[in-house]
């Protein structure tokens, strides 16, 4: 059941929506930069951090949005973060690090 108090919710699931809308943003940084995305090391120290962000915190988010268990803006934010997720696929593709592990569509 979605619920719509915005102070509701699992706990922490704000903190990792936060996190993987930053994983997002440091990528789209690290892609749009010619020195950075061709520099081996910050491009293995950030997949690192990625695969993290993509196996652990983006897959409870799924987990909890397909259970009914955000809140509406939480449920919202979501969509929001897999619609940039789903854009910014060739970015990953291009630096050679993970996809996203759940479902970007639907």
């Amino acid at each position: 059941m979605m619920q719509s108090d915005p102070g509701a919710g699992r706990p922490g699931i704000d903190k990792d929506l936060s996190m993987v809308a930053t994983g997002i943003a440091v990528l789209r940084e690290l892609a749009s930069d010619p020195a950075d995305s061709k520099d081996g090391a910050r491009i293995y120290d950030f997949s690192i951090k990625w695969g993290v962000l993509m196996s652990g915190r983006l897959k409870r988010l799924e987990y909890y949005y397909r259970a009914g268990d955000l809140t509406e803006y939480q449920e919202r934010r979501y969509r929001e973060l897999r619609r940039e997720l789903k854009e910014a696929a060739s970015l990953t593709e291009w630096l050679g690090i993970r996809p996203p592990t759940v479902p970007l569509d639907g």
